[in-house]
């Protein structure tokens, strides 16, 4: 049985204020900023996240994994990355979610050394009682340590499209 954590009504008001805070933080430093979307899990989020940022925005699509049902394996499989230049750019990483920080400490290191002017992260959920390798400068949830699903998170390429954050209650399907 799926329980709703997070309604859709509560993620679209939160990212309308993540948008408004990012806007406020770099409007004073830059009229573009560029976007680099972790897939899969961070699509929603990245599609309205930009929307509601009232900037120029560029977009960029980088795919990575390091999750096998319902924990990680401690390795990261990078199967598509940046191709467009982000050097002296405004860069920001939006993630889905932020658990142990291990596989975007990999991305942020990686970003560095196409030297971008300014590099920060907005993750959606930053799961309490864990002390991640990354410290976001936006979150949308802290949320409990539970395996969460919807809104673009899966369990195994299922529950994607769920228009809200639940987590499994008893054993997945």
């Amino acid at each position: 049985m799926i329980e709703v954590m997070i309604s859709k009504e509560q993620l679209n008001e939160r990212i309308k204020q993540l948008g408004k805070e990012i806007t406020d933080y770099y409007k004073d430093k830059t009229d573009t900023l560029h976007a680099v979307c972790v897939l899969k899990g961070s699509i929603h989020f990245f599609s309205e996240l930009v929307q509601n940022i009232d900037l120029n925005v560029e977009y960029s699509f980088i795919q990575v994994s390091s999750y096998s049902g319902v924990s990680s394996t401690g390795r990261i499989r990078v199967k598509s990355w940046i191709d467009e230049p982000i050097e002296g750019r405004h860069v920001i990483v939006v993630e889905d979610i932020l658990d142990t920080g291990l596989t975007l400490s990999y991305i942020l290191d990686y970003l560095r050394r196409y030297r971008p002017a300014d590099l920060k992260v907005v993750t959606l959920l930053k799961k309490l009682g864990r002390n991640p390798q990354v410290k976001p400068e936006f979150v949308g949830f802290e949320i409990e340590d539970k395996f969460v699903i919807g809104y673009g998170l899966d369990y195994n390429e299922k529950y994607r499209n769920l228009p809200y954050i639940g987590w499994v209650k008893g054993e997945i399907k």
